[in-house]
């Protein structure tokens, strides 16, 4: 009794032990999303919030009753200069609240005829990179040069004289501590057409995680020049990345494997030892002490800037994978070859029907360390390409980290997006990994 007491114990002791250490693995990883679903100025706060407060999503009403006598074109003009500067002026004005949500109801005569609704991110990535690159928020810059009908234009609205869908909760108006300031700088400092009939406000956390689609969208607003960077976003990296690491895929697995069956079953051992030591030998060299020279030749052979410059190194075969090839074939039973000999095979047919096919362990293994490092190499792509359209994925997040206007819950959030696919790789694939390691070696 006392020895099956004592073997629940220490299975109930090691479950803890192992759920311990989980969080601690997995914590910089959580920290890491929380940050990026937090607003800019929370990020700083100390002491650091480890759970985001919900988003606040504020509707501002401004009446057009005593204006209705006015154009159609003169009151739609009216009406985006006050969606404009109740949308900035409110991200501006409260700057250190997380307002996650903006929207803007037009009402004549009791009836909605406008809408608008923008996310917080949306308007402060317009001020930082957009239409409003860097200005300062005040009345005379957001209504200068059309600036505000490119705005809402980017933003988007709704405008019907005969109403719109689109509702307000008229009780929960003026019911909020926003709604009295909103009223006195928009009347004061900022001259709405629109009388102000107050705002409601709600709180979600829904808002926060919408963060991330305008993560996505700033690489359209930074580097809008190139055509597919503004086209694609993200996707533009992430095609140069799976390219990379495709490539590196598909030829450490191909060209490690012809490496290594020489050496395992063509030349002497003592020839193949000599051979494989020199391999092993480059490991111990530095990249740092070739990268320079490496560089060089890539320009001397007019790859640099060039998708060539990035996939040539690949070409040569990692002295690891070509040991863990030979190996493997070393270990493969002499019978199947002698077998294959008798019935005529040559080396190539002999290579690519036993020892590929039974290589498949190995090269599930070969394949997941090359993502794993076609996906995180970036020091040899951010010299050899320059260009934005040729960046990887981390050049992209690097670069981008730089610019002194990129705040830090953005980098949070982008880091997120270059973690995500290889934990989401690491578990769909994890009973193939598991098999892989189980079954790298065989018996004779």
């Amino acid at each position: 009794m006392l020895k099956k007491y004592s073997g629940k114990g220490l299975k109930i002791f090691a479950y803890i032990i192992t759920f311990i250490f989980l969080l601690l693995i997995t914590f910089p990883l959580i920290y890491i999303v929380s940050l990026s679903l937090q607003d800019e100025n929370a990020v700083y706060s100390y002491p650091p919030k480890l759970l985001p407060v919900p988003g606040a999503s504020i509707s501002i009403v401004m009446d057009y009753s005593s204006l209705e006598d006015a154009s159609e074109e003169d009151l739609k003009d009216m009406i985006l200069k006050d969606s404009t500067l109740a949308m900035y002026s409110t991200i501006y004005e409260f700057n250190k609240d997380t307002i996650s949500e903006i929207k803007v109801y037009g009402i004549i005569d009791g009836k909605t005829v406008y809408y608008s609704r923008a996310h917080g991110l949306m308007l402060k990535m317009q001020q930082q990179y957009g239409v409003y690159n860097m200005a300062q928020i005040s009345s005379k810059v957001l209504l200068a040069e059309d600036r505000y009908k490119k705005s809402a234009d980017a933003i988007g609205y709704t405008l019907d004289y005969n109403g719109v869908e689109e509702k307000y909760n008229a009780d929960r108006l003026e019911k909020n501590d926003f709604s009295g300031k909103i009223g006195d700088y928009l009347s004061a400092a900022y001259k709405t057409s629109g009388i102000y009939k107050g705002a409601a406000v709600t709180h979600s956390y829904r808002l926060l995680f919408e963060n991330y689609k305008y993560y996505y969208m700033v690489p359209q607003y930074v580097y809008k020049n190139y055509p597919t960077i503004k086209a694609y976003s993200f996707f533009a990296f992430m095609s140069n990345t799976v390219l990379t690491f495709v490539w590196a895929m598909v030829c450490q697995i191909v060209l490690c494997a012809l490496t290594a069956y020489p050496l395992s079953k063509l030349l002497s051992k003592k020839v193949a030892d000599r051979v494989l030591l020199f391999f092993l030998a480059t490991m111990m060299i530095p990249f740092v002490t070739i990268m320079i020279p490496q560089l060089q030749l890539m320009q001397s052979w007019g790859m640099y800037n060039k998708y060539s410059g990035m996939l040539f190194p690949w070409l040569l075969p990692s002295p690891f994978y070509i040991l863990l090839y030979k190996g493997f074939f070393d270990r493969i039973p002499a019978s199947f070859f002698d077998a294959a000999r008798i019935d005529g095979s040559n080396e190539f047919n002999t290579f690519t029907r036993i020892c590929l096919p039974m290589s498949k362990p190995i090269i599930a293994l070969i394949a997941l360390q090359s993502f794993i490092s076609g996906w995180s190499d970036f020091f040899w792509y951010f010299l050899v390409a320059n260009k934005p359209n040729l960046w990887t994925l981390n050049v992209a997040v690097y670069v981008i980290s730089t610019l002194q206007q990129v705040r830090q819950n953005f980098l949070m959030g982008l880091s997120v997006v270059t973690i995500m696919p290889v934990l989401a790789v690491t578990a769909i694939f994890s009973k193939q990994i598991k098999e892989s390691i189980m079954g790298a070696g065989i018996k004779g």
